[in-house]
């Protein structure tokens, strides 16, 4: 009895979690640096990938970025701060000033918002690399348990 009132406890603190996470996710994906500079939409972006964290983590996964009628795979690797959990997830999203598949690769750093709980999720993540390529996500598939709210870095590099 006592393990499953502990256990209802924990769904519940993580059912309001997700809900104010997910508005805090909205507001990150809504709002990604159109106030600090012009964006211009370059391209479109498919990823898949796997994060696991306890305040600290990484994240590993493969994507499809489609640009001026091709497609390109990448790989991603990355490490993060802030957040727990373990999650799987597919996410689509718009990629902007690409001016060539050459600024793509790279060190991204930026800000992710979200929660998982078994195959919902909501979330999403702003990036930017050092040549000022930014990358909008948002989550379109979930599974696991994890509730994130940290500054990351991905390194991203073409597949051959």
């Amino acid at each position: 009895m006592r393990h499953s009132n502990l256990l209802a406890g924990l769904l519940l603190a993580l059912s309001s979690m997700t809900y104010s996470v997910s508005v805090l996710a909205e507001a990150v994906t809504d709002e990604v640096a159109p106030q600090q500079r012009q964006l211009v939409e370059s391209g479109t972006i498919d990823v898949e990938a796997e994060s696991m964290r306890l305040i600290l983590g990484g994240a590993k996964g493969t994507g499809m970025l489609h640009y001026q009628g091709k497609d390109y795979r990448f790989k991603l690797s990355g490490a993060s701060v802030g957040g727990a959990g373990y999650s799987k997830l597919v996410s689509k999203g718009t990629v902007y000033n690409l001016n060539g598949i050459a600024d793509f690769p790279g060190i991204y750093t930026g800000m992710t918002a979200g929660a998982v709980a078994t195959d919902k999720g909501l979330g999403g993540s702003s990036w930017e690399n050092g040549k000022g390529v930014v990358v909008v996500l948002k989550a379109q598939t979930t599974e696991g348990l994890a509730v994130n709210l940290g500054i990351n870095a991905v390194e991203v590099e073409l597949d051959q």
